[in-house]
């Protein structure tokens, strides 16, 4: 077997997969397919996709992308998964190892393999579904502790928390970049309903399961937004809150911090300066300013 062909195998009723990493043998191979007409080749050696489906002279072009299962990679970096479809042969590309076409490629090494190309694809799409679902209930559950912990602690949230919800909302739009489309390209798959597509309605309701986890993303997207706009409200409120008070210290000592700099010049002319009860007398003038004052900042703050 070439090095770029990964699987090659026979499933039951005589249909067969060939399963291939792109490499420059892999282009030279399908562009020389008799089968495979020179669109979908190219189609199936795209290095940037977004999921789509197509009929295309002979078969069916289907462009998937899987959640990113490898230990130590972002879930939301989604693998493509090309695949062009007959009804007696599959022929699959990928750029980086997708964990559900390994699956696949043990089910067929076990003597496990679907019966169709049908099949295959329906139970390939259902492990995508599977494995995507999981991630989407952990943003789910990071989004909803972060609104909790708001709900608490508004004015104490900052720059962490913001910063946590910048992620969750990165998060979100990526994987929805993928899976949206993804659930429209099922749909298109379902309204053409090519030959070796045998069980549309099982097909359909992936497709409504993609739909629905794309529209749990948008609505997490939007509720972390939400979130993190709580925050910077909390967060100038806070600092309206501080100015606020460091404005009222100075209002009350703005009376006294003139009088006392008004009697305190070394000038000579200062009235009662020699009288012994000036001190006393300006001590009790600077107290009572000073009382009215907070009284003036009490009344104007209800």
């Amino acid at each position: 077997m070439s090095n770029h062909i990964l699987f090659d195998g026979t499933g039951e009723s005589g249909w067969r997969w060939t399963h291939m990493m792109r490499s420059p043998d892999t282009e030279a191979a399908l562009l020389a397919d008799p089968e495979i007409s020179n669109t979908a080749a190219w189609a199936l050696l795209e290095e940037d996709t977004l999921p789509r489906a197509g009929q295309m002279e002979g078969g069916t072009l289907l462009i998937l992308r899987g959640i990113n299962l490898v230990p130590g990679a972002e879930p939301e970096d989604m693998v493509s998964l090309r695949l062009w479809i007959t009804a007696k042969r599959i022929v699959s590309t990928e750029i980086r190892r997708l964990t559900q076409t390994d699956e696949m490629i043990r089910k067929f090494q076990s003597g496990d393999a679907p019966d169709s190309p049908g099949t295959f694809v329906f139970e390939l799409v259902e492990r995508l579904r599977a494995a995507a679902e999981p991630v989407l209930d952990e943003v789910e559950s990071r989004v909803s502790g972060m609104e909790r912990l708001v709900a608490t602690a508004a004015r104490r949230s900052g720059r962490a928390e913001r910063g946590t919800l910048a992620a969750l909302r990165q998060d979100a739009i990526l994987l929805h970049r993928f899976i949206s489309p993804q659930a429209l390209a099922l749909d298109g798959l379902v309204r053409t309903a090519p030959a070796w597509l045998a069980d549309v309605h099982a097909m359909r309701e992936e497709a409504e399961a993609f739909r629905r986890i794309a529209a749990d993303l948008d609505a997490l997207r939007q509720r972390a937004q939400l979130v993190a706009e709580e925050i910077s409200l909390a967060a100038t409120e806070r600092t309206n809150d501080i100015m606020l008070t460091l404005s009222l210290v100075a209002v009350l000592f703005m009376p006294a911090t003139f009088l006392t700099g008004l009697f305190g010049v070394n000038l000579s002319g200062i009235p009662y300066a020699t009288q012994a009860w000036a001190f006393w007398a300006l001590c009790a003038l600077l107290t009572g300013i000073g009382l009215l004052s907070l009284w003036l900042v009490l009344r104007l703050l209800r």
